[in-house]
């Protein structure tokens, strides 16, 4: 991604004056002296503050000072389930407000960045998947650490152009809020015909004829507790694909391969309810009636599928949970774990409602069915225009929205500019220049006998290549030989070793081929050093060579140096040289992060087999080899066809 040049890049923690994370404290109701708390459910997927489902604690004047949050301060979710981890939204209450310990306060500095801008750009990160591959990850959660999205690089225009920037943004909202308000107000059509239809069953000694939920379920299935990626036989409904109101939302789907047995005992048919029995606790006990939609579909582990009895209508059913007395019921059931509560179906079931006669939940049933096709009908229409509405927010926040405005107030923006680096300098801060790929800069005239600094690459790495890379340092160190990768019993020998599973247990079992692949990427770039051995059949004496990896030794600390001479003998004569590499594509890591059909360079190698990797950021998605190439020519200062590439 090629930025404007009058954009840098720096790092979150040169635009903040603080990283704050919250603090814990179980929430209750409103009373006297309380203060409300923003949770990680109080941020929309869309980057908005909702005031829906505040809870309140009681803080002392020390917890106020520390942890209180103004208009304009971004709240960043550091602690979620794997997909929702750092969504972002800026604070826009008046009042007294805290945050709790799974959200980060940043404070932005004012004079180098607009508070919008700087979260719709974490934000972007977030829709694009990069959050989840920085986040440390435990068994129901996942986490960012606030020395970790210090480090995140923000792209960073000058102040005129960010507020060019978010008055674009702001505009594209329209959609946005379009749709909530269509949402809104069906929501509050439905509850309004619930009560017309079901009130008199509600009155103030209690409820009339009253019966146990579970003597009118017929059937209840958990669903399938599979590994899902972004392909597979069956797409499967998570905890997210259900509204807090009580609709499902197909827009985010994730699949798995499942078994005979699997996809038998989790088939879904129409009326089928899908109860979420595991969330927070303000957001356990969702609830959505399936209706059946083009596609193979399944439902993951937190969700609960329910059959009624014929006496018993889904839709009336789905509205009471979705009600008022409903919500307050699942609440008080919801059993508190440490980060997540729970219902189980045992629990849902002794949950009592009224049940009225048949004939007249089928007259709400009918007014259920036309709501829902009204409302489909409604959003199909928003469809385009909010996909329209993301890739206006993407092009804005890369500076292609801007361009016409950029050349029209070119001496504003050059005065900006100097103005800002004049400041970041003031502050001590490495600015990246948005031109060079790499987060570094190799100078021409560079002593090839300098050893150079290889912590920015180590700050690169994802948590789990961190743990690799330290697990397969002290392996080899322990063993005293390279390991043999290729070698199935030496590479199980490996990823059994005590070592390594204490490294990394948190990311699951089976996660060889992920340890295997991540190993080739630190090769790839420079931190371990990849070997051919030899290896003998014992049984036939037929000698093979077979891939390793190993540490890299003290005078192995220079790869750069291959670079800089490389650079020297081009400016004796660029236009008499071409430069061949071989490229080495991986397509499933940028699909895995939402950059589907780019890639990302996982080896560049010439001729000699000499490793180029650092021409370019290794974590860089790529539509197409003349974007790479063009790329690479930038870092040697050659014209893009003195450049070949061969793909692998």
């Amino acid at each position: 991604m090629n930025l404007p040049e009058t954009w840098v890049q720096v790092t979150v923690r040169a635009l903040v004056e603080d990283i704050q994370p919250g603090f814990a404290q179980k929430p209750g109701e409103e009373d006297d002296g309380t203060t409300p708390q923003i949770r990680t459910h109080n941020v929309t997927p869309d980057g908005k503050i909702s005031m829906e489902g505040i809870k309140h604690i009681t803080a002392s004047e020390k917890e106020l000072a520390r942890y209180s949050l103004a208009v304009g301060d971004v709240v960043f979710n550091n602690t979620n389930s794997e997909e929702w981890v750092g969504k972002t939204a800026v604070f826009d209450q008046a009042g007294e407000y805290v945050f709790s310990n799974h959200m980060t306060r940043l404070r932005a500095r004012r004079e180098l960045v607009i508070p919008e801008y700087l979260a719709g750009y974490l934000q972007l990160l977030w829709s694009m998947g990069y959050t989840k591959t920085r986040a440390k990850r435990w068994v129901s959660q996942s986490g960012v650490e606030s020395d970790t999205l210090a480090s995140f690089k923000i792209p960073l225009p000058t102040l005129p152009e960010q507020q060019r920037i978010v008055d674009v943004l702001r505009q594209a909202e329209v959609v946005a809020k379009a749709k909530q308000s269509i949402s809104k107000q069906i929501d509050h059509l439905v509850r309004t015909a619930y009560w017309e239809h079901f009130g008199a069953w509600y009155t103030a000694e209690g409820m009339i004829d009253p019966v146990r939920i579970s003597d009118w379920v017929a059937d209840s299935q958990y669903g399938v507790s599979e590994a899902m990626e972004g392909h597979g036989t069956h797409a499967v409904l998570r905890m997210n694909s259900i509204t807090t109101s009580g609709w499902l939302d197909l827009s985010d789907l994730k699949y798995a391969s499942l078994s005979k047995k699997d996809i038998g005992s989790t088939e879904l048919q129409d009326g089928d309810l899908l109860f979420n029995r595991t969330n927070s606790k303000e957001l356990v006990g969702k609830c959505a009636i399936w209706r059946p939609v083009p596609g193979a579909f399944s439902f993951a582990s937190y969700l609960v599928r329910l059959r009624l009895k014929p006496e018993m209508l889904p839709e009336y059913l789905w509205a009471t949970l979705n009600s008022a007395y409903g919500k307050y019921r699942l609440f008080n059931s919801a059993k508190q774990a440490v980060s997540m509560a729970n219902v189980s179906p045992t629990d849902l079931g002794r949950l009592t409602v009224p049940l009225p006669p048949r004939p007249l939940q089928e007259k709400f049933a009918a007014f259920v069915r036309a709501v829902e096709e009204l409302r489909t009908q409604m959003f199909s229409k928003l469809t385009a225009f909010t996909q329209l509405q993301e890739v206006v927010s993407q092009q804005a926040l890369i500076g292609d929205m801007t361009a016409q405005w950029r050349e029209d107030h070119a001496d504003e923006v050059a005065e900006a500019a100097y103005t800002r680096d004049a400041l970041l300098s003031e502050l001590g801060t490495n600015i990246i220049n948005s031109r060079a790929k790499a987060v570094f800069a190799v100078s021409d005239q560079a002593d090839a006998t300098v050893r150079p600094a290889r912590d920015w690459l180590l700050s690169e790495l994802s948590e789990f290549q961190r743990q690799v890379l330290a697990a397969f340092t002290e392996y080899c160190q322990k063993s005293g030989q390279p390991l043999l990768v290729e070698d199935p019993d030496e590479f199980s020998r490996f990823c059994d070793d005590d070592v390594v599973t204490d490294c990394l247990q948190s990311f699951g079992e089976t996660i060889g081929n992920r340890i295997r692949r991540s190993l080739s990427q630190l090769s790839a770039q420079g931190l371990i050093a990849k070997v051919t051995l030899p290896k003998q059949d014992p049984e036939s004496g037929e000698r093979d060579y077979l891939k390793a990896f190993r540490p890299l030794r003290p005078e192995e600390f220079t790869r750069m140096n291959d670079v800089q001479a490389l650079r020297k003998v081009l400016s004796a004569g660029v236009d008499q040289l071409r430069y061949f590499f071989e490229v080495q594509l991986d397509y499933e890591t940028s699909e895995r992060t939402g950059a589907r059909e780019m890639f990302q360079v996982t080896s560049l190698e010439d001729d000699d087999g000499k490793d180029f990797i650092h021409l370019i950021d290794h974590g860089q998605h790529y539509a197409s080899l003349d974007d790479l190439r063009a790329d690479i020519a930038r870092s040697l200062k050659v014209d893009a066809e003195q450049v070949e590439l061969e793909a692998l």
